[in-house]
């Protein structure tokens, strides 16, 4: 469960003829003729104190090499034959060996094996990551974040709580294996620091991405220089020949932040102190709201300044120093998190709602989630969002139909009204539901009810009632009577 900000790292290997390391669900058999990257495809990367990785399949599962040079994924414990080393090559590819043995990966087909110490062309692998692309990236060194300058022309690195839309970041896998670094914007990160429009097609928005345990840093594909951060406000710029902490970031969770509306048509907001009231007439970093998740329909809500906290007599901002407050449970800092239409209601640990008093004020009072207890959520750090199900990102195929299994993340623009939601997709058609599933071809907005739910993830309602739904085969349709797996999609 996604409680933590750090991020699993799940990927697909593609071997030299293209086609992607495949882990079957039965037989622990293992092959490389994959042309697309689904559930079998994904492996997970698990690092260590020691220099060595082991990569787990989706059965759980291990590969590793045995005393004759095989490639197996047979194994459920981590032993010595699954400590791997990866040799990163300047191309971004990887070359995998075998620390016990001292052989590489490599081969085709159903012909996967190592026997050689040498690297040759059949032993190098090209790295797919699987995550969902939105991120947020935390300098090793200035223990800061990266987000879009107030300009918009630059990325920096000067954000000690990634707050805002403009902390959110995009990877975008592209074709000659290396990644776009993209801004909130859309705009791609280019080796120079400026920001490209120009997209993939401006080669100097390259970048290969290097591993050192749980750190990633970024080679400029053209200049063979990594990304830094540099001066007062870490301008993100690929200057450096060699990997420092300055170089070395590390990818997180992008957890949602929201902005509440309470029912006097006011946000939510501890601009006046500590306290929470609801009387900000717009949105600014003091009326968003991080959700943290904590299992089930329990969240944490964070400010800039600390977590909101409720007791019978308080609700506001607490102190982590005060260890009677700090604690999750003495001090409320957990709520239950009801959905009511396009409302949520918030259920604090004494049992009560937060609800509206006449004062303005919001405290935990409420005996039930009536009017003053519901508030309208904002998404505020969406402005451009991806949709990834139980078989993939869901995509726009050329006829306007949304398909669901995609190895790559499409992504889409998400409107706001009133609580609910509209989506359009980047040819500015709105998504709309139809008999024959959801398609991106409506010319006026179609709007939905999101319900944010545990490990990233959300479910889309329609007006009538039915949940949004995936399915294998890529169908995605408005047929969900509740929630299960196959209705909830990381965001």
């Amino acid at each position: 469960m996604a409680t933590k900000q750090d991020l699993d790292w799940s990927f697909g290997l593609k071997c030299h003829t293209g086609k992607y390391l495949t882990a079957e669900a039965f037989g622990d058999r293992l092959n490389a003729t994959a042309g697309s990257m689904k559930k079998k495809q994904i492996f997970f990367l698990e690092t260590d104190a020691s220099d060595a990785v082991h990569i787990r399949a989706h059965s759980g599962k291990y590969l590793r090499v045995d005393g004759d040079g095989k490639l197996c994924c047979d194994n459920e414990a981590k032993t010595d034959e699954s400590e791997l080393l990866i040799e990163a090559q300047p191309d971004g590819r990887w070359a995998l060996k075998s620390k016990k043995y001292n052989w590489f990966i490599g081969g085709s087909k159903e012909n996967l094996t190592a026997f050689t110490k040498e690297i040759e062309e059949e032993k190098l692998w090209t790295v797919h990551l699987a995550m969902h692309p939105m991120i947020t990236l935390n300098n090793v060194m200035r223990k800061a974040y990266v987000h879009l300058s107030d300009a918009g022309n630059s990325l920096t690195t000067d954000e000690l709580i990634p707050w805002g839309h403009d902390a959110v970041l995009e990877l975008e896998f592209l074709e000659d294996g290396s990644y776009g670094i993209k801004g909130s914007n859309g705009k791609y990160l280019r080796a120079d620091g400026a920001l490209s429009a120009d997209g993939a097609a401006d080669k100097d928005t390259h970048f290969v991405i290097e591993f050192q345990g749980g750190q990633v840093s970024f080679k400029a594909k053209e200049n063979g220089k990594y990304l830094t951060s540099l001066g007062a406000q870490g301008l993100c710029k690929a200057t450096k020949s060699a990997i420092g902490k300055d170089e070395q970031y590390v990818m997180e969770n992008s957890y949602p932040q929201v902005a509440l509306t309470a029912t006097n048509g006011k946000f939510a907001s501890i601009k006046q102190g500590t306290e929470l009231a609801a009387t900000a007439t717009e949105v600014s970093d003091l009326e968003i709201f991080q959700l943290e998740p904590q299992g089930g329909s329990a969240f944490k809500m964070r400010t800039q300044t600390g977590y909101i906290g409720a007791t019978d007599a308080y609700c506001g901002v607490i102190s982590d120093v005060d260890v009677a407050v700090a604690d999750d449970s003495a001090g409320g800092k957990v709520f239950n998190v009801e959905w009511h239409g396009s409302k949520i209601a918030l259920k604090a640990s004494n049992g009560k709602y937060l609800s509206q008093k006449m004062n303005k004020y919001i405290s935990a009072v409420g005996d039930s989630a009536d009017e003053a207890s519901l508030f309208t959520f904002t998404l505020v750090n969406r402005p451009r969002i991806a949709f990834r199900g139980e078989f993939g990102f869901v995509n726009v195929m050329p006829s306007g139909l949304l398909e669901c299994n995609k190895s790559s993340a499409e992504i889409f623009e998400l409107e706001s009204n009133d609580g609910s939601y509209a989506i359009k997709s980047s040819g500015g058609k709105y998504w709309k539901v139809g008999e024959n599933g959801v398609s991106a071809v409506g010319d006026a907005a179609e709007y939905y009810t999101l319900e944010l739910q545990q490990n990233s993830k959300l479910a889309i309602k329609t007006d009538s009632g039915m949940y949004f739904q995936s399915a294998q085969n890529g169908a995605f349709t408005a047929k969900g009577a509740g929630i299960s797996e196959k209705e909830l999609f990381e965001y």
